[in-house]
């Protein structure tokens, strides 16, 4: 299910050129150790773009050192009580999927969007269906035909939350199927490269996660992509791969990342986050990172997040009632 926003103010990076951070003497800057959090284990998209904003971070002199903290579990409802403990203080950063807002939509993490300093979207990363090699599933079509059959027939992996965008297009699934979403067979990991040594070991039918967590385990014969699940096909060497809208089935599962600070942040700190970050999404390494990784570079900033994100929480909302997976 495709979540997006009619009204975005946002830019593509890859169209703009490079910008210079140019900063007033005395301006506020960090000034000890930063901590980025990351709610999820390591191995996945999650933390593979945390430390990628680390390593670009330092090699700018932005901040050093940022110090990554993996906190995973809970949906990444325990990454982001940690930042909102640290109250007023701009050296602790989270990074969240919107995987996190739609266990905020479903009322399952006790602190939301509204309860940390929001300071910038920086990515979107459209989500590939895959599963073992030798597995007699062939297409998405496939998928649909056991569910009409038997909703727990089949049975789903992805992370890092249940009611995520991963899951909300697989509970789409089940609806087209026209099976009963609260009978599927779902399994929950701490990270997409966990679901993908899952899928390729055998223990799981069908993984829901980046092209990035399963790629690697792709390139190996260990897994079959069967689908992407966006609007398009990706170029290169996945561009064999159709969308589930080419086999029939209109479901997407998009996952955009941004960056929050904790609550009471003096503005001047939020806007330099907000520009320190922008000048690490325009560096080539982050770039060449992007275009391995298949993510999409697109900004919103700190001052049309909170709307945005109210947006997009209130879509959540929605689909989860839709599909019987709200609290």
């Amino acid at each position: 299910m495709k979540m997006l926003s009619s009204g975005r103010l946002c830019f593509m990076l890859m169209a703009l050129p490079a910008l210079t951070f140019a900063q007033a003497p005395g301006a506020w800057k960090p000034e000890r150790p930063v901590e980025l959090i990351i709610g999820a284990a390591p191995g996945g998209a999650n933390d593979r773009i945390g430390r990628a904003l680390q390593r670009v971070l330092q090699d700018l002199k932005l901040a050093n050192p940022v110090v990554i903290v993996n906190k995973p579990g809970g949906g990444q409802a325990i990454a982001f009580s940690y930042l909102a403990s640290h109250e007023g203080n701009p050296h602790y950063l989270g990074l969240a999927s919107s995987s996190w807002l739609t266990s905020v939509a479903a009322g399952k993490s006790a602190v939301t969007h509204r309860d940390v300093t929001p300071i910038i979207k920086i990515l979107d990363e459209y989500q590939v269906y895959f599963v073992r090699n030798d597995s007699s599933i062939r297409t998405a079509q496939d998928i649909i035909s056991r569910l009409k059959q038997d909703p727990g027939s089949v049975s789903f992996g992805f992370s890092t939350a249940a009611g995520n965008p991963l899951h909300i297009s697989i509970a789409t699934l089940a609806r087209l199927a026209g099976a009963d979403a609260r009978k599927l067979t779902t399994v929950v990991y701490t990270s997409g490269a966990n679901t993908a040594i899952q899928v390729a070991g055998g223990h799981l039918d069908v993984g829901v996660q980046s092209p990035g967590s399963a790629w690697q385990l792709a390139q190996a014969g260990k897994i079959r992509l069967l689908a992407v699940a966006g609007p398009r096909r990706y170029p290169g060497e996945l561009g064999n791969v159709p969308t589930l809208r080419e086999q029939g089935i209109n479901s997407d599962a998009n996952v955009f990342y941004t960056l929050f600070a904790p609550k009471g942040i003096e503005p001047a700190q939020t806007a330099w986050w907000d520009q320190a970050i922008s000048t690490v999404m325009q560096s080539e390494q982050i770039k060449k990172d992007a275009e391995f990784n298949r993510w999409t570079i697109e900004l919103i900033g700190f001052r049309e997040l909170p709307a945005f994100l109210e947006h997009e929480h209130d879509n959540y909302r929605r689909a989860l009632e839709e599909l019987g997976l709200q609290k």
